[in-house]
């Protein structure tokens, strides 16, 4: 038998209704005091930070951007933080639904046959009953402390955590793919300087075999000229395989299957800003994903503590069943045929073996962990742009003295040439010059290449790329 209601019962939960959104438990989330250093530890131009431009405006060569955008669109890794944002965003849907209603039809048909003399049946002859049913029910948990908002809350903050870490990974692909490109051109740099080694070492062979056939030199000019250009053609293979690998890694970054990667503008014609401002060291805090995330994260931490104290009190719950049930099909919707039940309970939890308070001390501890993660992600970024702008001005400078060294040495090279050829010096003289600008081209190539590797760290420590 369906239990009722009485007037004055239905009319006293109604007047509650109002008033079951109305409390909240729990700490307020309020963003963490971090201690900020009032300027970088090295000079820096001034201006808006790096960090600030896009992408494309600092790698301007046009084959690298269509690396990058292809990295964009293909990398796994992208791929992978795009549907962990989808899932996040189910999974607030999920939570939200909790503070709505749940409401069900259930129809029915029932059909039974009594056989003569069965028991229940009084007539000679067999009878067969028909029931028909339509009803539905529906339940409401009342969110009186707010248990519910706060579980949504807190899948809203997981969710915009996860778009900043999705932007966190597409500023990191970035990265990779343009410093695995410039390392690449650096390699390309380093067999087109040692191919060109080789070339002159044959000229230097060839004159050296030239005077020794004349008389005018020693058979060991010619050996150690042989033996200089069969040591520049084994950095060849090498290279080679390097630039295979490096292609490789590469291609995995794009999503795609190893294979030759396209070039574009050599790695000394690849450009270089003016200046590098890096901008407040304050203005990271609202820049760099990874920091933003954590402060995201800290405060869905906060929500989950508002949800596992608001599971001490009271929990209002309101069930109500209604619908029409009649032997005949014809009579299911008359007044007659009509039920309804309407249920009220309060539940207060008194023992369950700990498992609040344990509850309760696991997200106490989360938000604990969250909070020093945020901490430790502020002092990681406040390291890593330090670090990045030390490396860029040192290789800047070292690039700068290379480029004296070489000079020198194209000079040394040339004089020493003409003072064997005129039969004042000997030929060792000439391969030490020939060696000497041969290992300092390659530190120059390996120097231009890592000043653009140090500019894409500092530009990705300052959290580059980060707008939408």
């Amino acid at each position: 038998m369906p239990r009722r209601l009485s007037n004055l019962s239905v009319l006293a939960v109604a007047g509650c209704l109002p008033l079951v959104q109305g409390c909240t438990v729990g700490p307020r989330y309020h963003p963490p005091v971090v201690s900020v250093p009032k300027a970088w530890r090295v000079t820096v131009a001034e201006g808006a930070s790096l960090g600030n431009e896009q992408w494309w405006t600092l790698l301007k060569d046009p084959v690298l951007q269509q690396l990058v955008r292809a990295a964009v669109a293909h990398n796994t890794d992208i791929r992978t933080a795009a549907s962990q944002l989808m899932q996040a965003q189910a999974q607030v849907v999920v939570a939200r639904a909790a503070q709505f209603p749940a409401i069900s039809a259930n129809p029915s048909f029932q059909s039974e046959q009594l056989p003569a003399g069965a028991a229940g049946n009084v007539l000679s002859h067999a009878e067969q009953f028909k029931l028909y049913e339509l009803a539905g029910s529906g339940s409401y948990a009342a969110d009186f402390w707010g248990q519910y908002r706060q579980a949504t809350a807190q899948e809203r903050e997981n969710l915009l955590a996860s778009e900043q870490s999705r932007r966190n990974v597409i500023i990191g692909v970035v990265s990779s793919v343009a410093q695995d490109y410039f390392q690449l051109r650096t390699l390309d740099l380093e067999l087109q300087q040692t191919q060109e080694t080789v070339t002159a070492y044959r000229k230097s062979l060839d004159l050296t075999t030239s005077l020794f056939e004349g008389g005018v030199t020693s058979e060991l000019d010619v050996k150690q000229a042989q033996t200089a250009l069969d040591s520049a053609l084994t950095e060849i293979p090498a290279l080679q395989e390097q630039i295979g690998r490096q292609e490789d890694a590469l291609n995995i970054l794009l999503g795609e299957n190893p294979m030759a990667v396209p070039r574009g503008l050599s790695i000394e014609r690849q450009p270089l800003p003016p200046s590098v401002p890096a901008g407040l060291p304050s203005q990271l805090l609202e820049r760099r994903p990874d920091i933003i995330e954590a402060a995201d994260r800290l405060a869905a931490a906060y929500d989950a503590v508002d949800v596992a104290q608001a599971r001490f009190f009271p929990q209002l719950s309101l069930t109500a069943a209604g619908g029409a049930e009649s032997t005949g099909l014809s009579h299911l919707l008359s007044a007659p045929s009509v039920l309804w039940d309407i249920v009220a309970g309060l539940t207060q939890p008194i023992f369950e073996g700990g498992a609040l308070v344990g509850n309760l001390r696991i997200t106490k501890a989360e938000q604990m962990q969250a909070l020093i993660a945020y901490q430790a992600a502020v002092l990681t970024a406040f390291q890593q742009v330090n670090d990045a702008l030390i490396s860029y001005q040192r290789t800047r400078e070292q690039l700068n003295a290379q480029e004296a060294l070489v000079s020198a040495a194209e000079d040394s090279l040339n004089l020493a040439n003409l003072r064997y050829q005129g039969g004042v010096d000997t030929y060792l003289n000439v391969l030490t010059a020939e060696e000497s600008l041969f290992t300092g081209r390659i530190t120059l190539a390996s120097d231009r290449g890592a000043v653009l590797t140090a500019l894409v760290q500092l530009y990705q420590a300052l959290g580059g790329g980060w707008q939408a």
